[in-house]
């Protein structure tokens, strides 16, 4: 069937964290706040986007290695969470500035989804 599978899902994925992204930049001013203050880094900038590719690459390389949805969505979710937590104490530990920091773990980020994609294409590949 046309228009479905991984990449029509991650593309609605990024889509759907964009639009988040724009709303929170949106509303947050609006409220008095400054969207470029530390509570909101998790929310703006290019880190959301990072970090929603690098998810969908950790579910699609889990079942790829698994080749079980329903052992590698919870565990994916269980990893990004570990992950995130792990950045927040690495953040406070290494006190960057806001966009430097932004850059850098959305780089990290990017880097291990492809490492990922990479993971997951050889898992396949060994199986056909």
């Amino acid at each position: 069937m046309a228009g479905h599978g991984p990449v029509h899902g991650g593309g609605g994925a990024l889509v759907a964290a964009a639009v988040t992204a724009a709303l929170l930049a949106w509303t947050v001013p609006a409220a008095g706040g400054d969207p470029m203050a530390w509570p909101y880094y998790e929310s703006h900038g290019p880190v959301p986007f990072a970090r929603v590719l690098f998810a969908l690459l950790l579910g699609v390389a889990l079942g790829a290695l698994t080749r079980h949805t329903r052992i590698a969505m919870p565990l994916s979710l269980l990893l990004v969470g570990a992950g995130q937590l792990a950045g927040r104490a690495l953040r406070g530990l290494l006190a960057l500035p806001y966009w430097p920091a932004q850059w850098i773990e959305a780089a990290a980020h990017l880097v291990l989804a492809l490492l990922l994609a990479g993971v997951a294409l050889l898992a396949i590949r060994r199986r056909t």
